[in-house]
């Protein structure tokens, strides 16, 4: 299962959900990048071959062959990336100590005033359920007729960071029949402050735009 845009947000227990497998990123949940968590069941770990060597991940070698270490060294081969490892652990202690409810509590009143602003807009088309409790703290959206790259690049000169593009979902953006979209996050170091912000940038794309077709 991919829980790198569930585990960020609300509370996940793997036992629960009964899953084999759960992965999910750090730099998605206030962590460095180029780290993150895969959590399996035990009796499938055992049962699998690791698909790397090298390092502690190896119990004994002879000419003849190689015996695994014990489950989870028996797949971390090398030097682990240690500081990154170390790093992502504060941060899942940082999270732990806000409390995952609180953080998803913090989301939708953020994500919810936003919505709200930019429904208030002209000519903005967001994608996505309106009721905050049904969508993570995204808002997908695109601008009239602008390109998304575009009103990235200018709310980027207003000191907004926004991602856009395809969002390595080019099916879903060919279903809709648009190049790629535009994307706002939020989460616990967002405030409703910010939210403002976006939108008056937003309204700066506009002016910027309609000016340059006259």
């Amino acid at each position: 299962m991919d829980g790198a845009q569930a585990v960020p947000h609300v509370a996940v227990d793997a036992q629960a959900i009964d899953c084999d497998f759960l992965a999910f990123s750090a730099h998605k949940m206030l962590g460095p990048t180029g780290v993150g968590v895969l959590y399996a069941r035990r009796e499938l770990l055992e049962e699998m071959e690791p698909f790397l060597s090298g390092g502690h991940m190896i119990r004994e070698v002879r000419l003849e062959g190689a015996s695994w270490n014990e489950v989870p060294w028996k797949f971390e081969a090398g030097t682990d990336n240690i500081g990154d490892v170390i790093a992502f652990g504060a941060a899942l202690d940082y999270l732990t100590e806000l409390g995952m409810g609180n953080v998803r509590a913090h989301e939708i009143e953020v994500t919810e005033y936003a919505l709200r602003r930019m429904r208030q807009l002209e000519d903005v088309l967001m994608y996505g359920p309106l009721d905050v409790e049904q969508r993570a703290g995204v808002i997908s959206f695109n601008f009239a007729d602008i390109h998304p790259h575009d009103v990235g690049t200018v709310l980027d000169h207003e000191g907004v960071a926004i991602r856009a593009g395809h969002h390595c979902n080019m099916p879903l953006m060919r279903r809709y029949g648009v190049a790629g979209t535009c994307r706002a996050s939020f989460y616990v170091y967002n405030t409703i402050d910010e939210a403002d912000i976006l939108v008056e940038a937003l309204k700066k794309v506009r002016a910027i735009f309609k000016n340059d077709r006259r």
